[in-house]
């Protein structure tokens, strides 16, 4: 019997296709390709779905991204029914609300954003949902919210430390600067894209406190954990235990070991690095009114994520993304600003802040 790997993330085109080349079968949910996400909150839809698919299989594996966040009524039925070798859902509950780990946090020289339980919020502090992903519904407000809770905003670049960890060995890959859409008011905090850097001041200091707190935490295989640098002080503002969209840049420079070892961390073949030279970076583009993809953009491979010619991609959400490498810094912006212009020139779509 084969083994299979279900797939859970808001979206999964990348995972399906690098999972089956590892040899498994694949079932995907998403929310953006095959558009079945919120199947899986369905408790009694999840149990028959994976009784029908065990019958044919020896092992079922998950691995899972972004969207499982607020799907905490579920993880009991995939604790029970599938295998997971990455962090445990457990993890991921908590890092959902940052103020649980502030101990942690702080006991790896690092810091939280000043928080606040105030009933009346001032201009610059910042509304987060609990157990949000994504950015989705992070803004400035005015108003206390039940269900958010709220931190001071944190000015200048946001970062993001990628590593992996297998049996118990952290390995650093690298950091990635983030980028914002401009002037998106629906969701002003929504991750747009990201591009591979290494001019991070005190590196080697991030690392080890990177390091540090992973251990703390019991992560294992990829994480990312985003964090600014403010008045030579490092504020952690989100831990992702769990693939991010930026697990396709490390994964490609590795040559698919790390999805190989996020799904069975026992196998024998070595995680090995093989594009050691090459600078990666993609943008998520977004659309700003009811668009009809009709310039099939398909014969050029930087365009990823694109949707089937005649589909109609909704005001506010994402139409494509564009993922490119370069031998250089510079040259990739030169090229993913180029590849922008072509898609705002074809779509009324919002521009990036890169």
């Amino acid at each position: 019997m084969s083994n299979a790997v279900v797939i859970i993330s808001s979206e999964t085109s990348y995972l399906e296709d690098k999972t089956a080349a590892l040899g498994y079968d694949v079932y995907a949910f998403d929310e953006y390709t095959h558009k079945n996400l919120n199947k899986v909150s369905n408790i009694k839809y999840l149990k028959s779905f994976i009784k029908n698919i065990s019958t044919q299989h020896q092992n079922i594996y998950l691995i899972y991204g972004s969207g499982l966040e607020d799907k905490k009524n579920i993880y009991e039925v995939l604790n029970a029914n599938l295998i997971i070798n990455c962090n445990t859902l457990d993890l991921l509950r908590k890092s959902g609300d940052l103020c649980s780990l502030k101990d942690m946090v702080e006991g790896s020289d690092l810091r939280l954003p000043s928080d606040t339980n105030a009933n009346s919020l001032t201009t610059r502090l910042i509304s987060k949902p609990l157990h949000s992903y994504g950015g989705f519904n992070i803004r400035f407000e005015t108003q206390y919210k039940e269900k958010y809770y709220t931190e001071q905003y944190i000015p200048g670049d946001t970062y993001s430390a990628s590593f992996f960890i297998n049996d118990e060995n952290f390995m650093f890959l690298g950091f990635n600067k983030l980028f914002l859409l401009k002037d998106y008011k629906a969701h002003p905090f929504i991750h747009a894209g990201a591009i591979m850097c290494n001019d991070i001041k005190d590196s080697q200091k991030i690392i080890r406190s990177m390091d540090r707190l992973s251990r703390k935490l019991e992560m294992k295989g990829y994480n990312s954990i985003d964090f600014k640098i403010h008045k030579k002080q490092i504020f952690i503002v989100d831990i992702n235990p769990r693939i991010t969209s930026t697990f396709k840049i490390y994964n490609d420079i590795y040559n698919n070991s790390l999805l190989n070892h996020q799904i069975n961390p026992y196998n024998i073949i070595p995680i090995k690095k093989i594009n050691k030279d090459k600078k990666y970076g993609f943008v998520n583009i977004f659309v700003k009114e009811k668009t009809k993809y009709d310039y099939d953009l398909s014969n050029d491979n930087a365009f990823i994520n694109t949707p089937k010619m005649g589909d109609i991609v909704e005001k506010d959400q994402p139409l494509l993304s564009i993922y490119l490498n370069a031998n250089n810094s510079g040259l990739l912006l030169r090229k993913l600003k180029q590849k922008i212009s072509i898609t705002t020139n074809l779509f009324s779509c919002y521009d990036i802040d890169i």
